[in-house]
């Protein structure tokens, strides 16, 4: 159940809240209907939540993009193992916006959807572990 607040785009914990959100929705997807567009876009969804929460709280402003190439390289200036994640980046964004909108080629979205929820996996313990206040 979400929390009975009004949340605020600068409160890191609130980005971590609705990541952690779509992450359980989008393995819970994947858990019972297998591949779908729904989940490749709570994973990017999700992906890029933790990002800016995580780049929130080191003091950047918000930038409204669902492009996570951007996110990553803003994310490196602050720690330079998010490089770890480029082909993350560069692969879930290009399925996002390809089953976004229709009119992008979707034979080969989510193709590696096990991958990419692995990385995305390894992406936040890296920020847990920069962040643990956030994660008790």
């Amino acid at each position: 159940m979400p929390p009975n607040k009004l949340s605020d785009e600068n409160d890191p914990a609130d980005w971590f809240y609705s990541a952690g959100d779509r992450l359980r929705v989008a393995d819970s997807s994947w858990q019972y209907e297998g591949l779908t567009h729904s989940g490749i876009e709570l994973l990017q969804e999700a992906v890029e939540r933790y990002l800016k929460g995580y780049l929130i709280a080191q003091g950047w402003r918000l930038n409204r993009t669902h492009d996570l190439r951007k996110l990553i390289e803003e994310a490196q200036g602050f720690e330079p193992k998010f490089g770890e994640f480029d082909a993350l980046a560069k692969e879930l964004t290009e399925d996002f916006f390809a089953q976004h909108y229709p009119g992008g080629d979707w034979s080969s979205v989510g193709m590696n959807y096990e991958t990419l929820r692995a990385q995305a996996g390894q992406m936040l313990e890296l920020i847990q572990k920069s962040l643990p206040q956030y994660f008790p």
